[in-house]
């Protein structure tokens, strides 16, 4: 969401790989909203008309990446202001490698708080990022430590932020844990890596994901 001259330029040409786990979010009301928070250039939007959502909801900062999301996935409300989803709550919210590119402290925190604004008691939250454990071959990035912080590390003119096991536990105290994998994937480089996801869900309303 962050790095802003990064997406708006070298990574609006970007292929985003993170898989969805449909298993997971069977159970949710497919008449709520969904909102694709981050939605880069909306390629989740076909995977969820497809699994029946219909009132989707995409934003994403870039300005680059909403036109190029509104060229090749259109079927979503695409927006690049967040004030545009405020006074909404969403049953069912993404956040795909979003953590990752709001690298500080202040920028989770901010990101956090917002996930917390659109949501309400059983909405679920879709994590895919990356942690620290998964992915030893990154250690000599992670002790970069930009901005002062293990797992923070800079790739062309952007910072990008691998996060340390329970970080997530810890940032969004409202939200328990139902579903956690692991997986191999690529970067949007090429690259291997290893990719950590999670279903939660908001408050004490679980449902059943397997």
């Amino acid at each position: 969401m962050k790095n802003t001259e990064y997406w708006n330029n070298e990574g609006a040409g970007k292929t985003f790989t993170h898989p969805v786990c449909l298993r997971w979010i069977a159970g949710v009301d497919r008449q709520k909203p969904v909102l694709d928070l981050g939605c880069g250039y909306g390629r989740l939007t076909p995977v969820l008309l497809n699994a029946g959502f219909s009132d989707i909801f995409s934003y994403d900062p870039s300005a680059v990446l909403i036109d190029r999301a509104l060229g090749e996935n259109p079927g979503a409300h695409y927006v690049n202001d967040p004030a545009l989803l405020m006074k909404k709550s969403f049953g069912l919210i993404f956040c795909f490698a979003v953590f990752t590119s709001c690298p500080s402290e202040k920028e989770q925190e901010e990101l956090a708080e917002l996930i917390d604004s659109l949501s309400h008691e059983g909405t679920c939250l879709y994590i895919s990022d990356y942690e620290t454990g998964d992915n030893p071959n990154y250690q000599k990035r992670y002790e970069q430590k930009q901005l002062g912080i293990f797992g923070c590390f800079s790739s062309g003119n952007a910072i990008f932020r691998h996060h340390r096991p329970g970080h997530f536990s810890r940032l969004l105290p409202q939200w328990k844990i139902m579903n956690e994998k692991i997986m191999e994937s690529q970067t949007m480089n090429g690259n291997n890596i290893v990719i950590h996801q999670y279903l939660l869900c908001k408050g004490n309303k679980i449902f059943d994901t397997d």
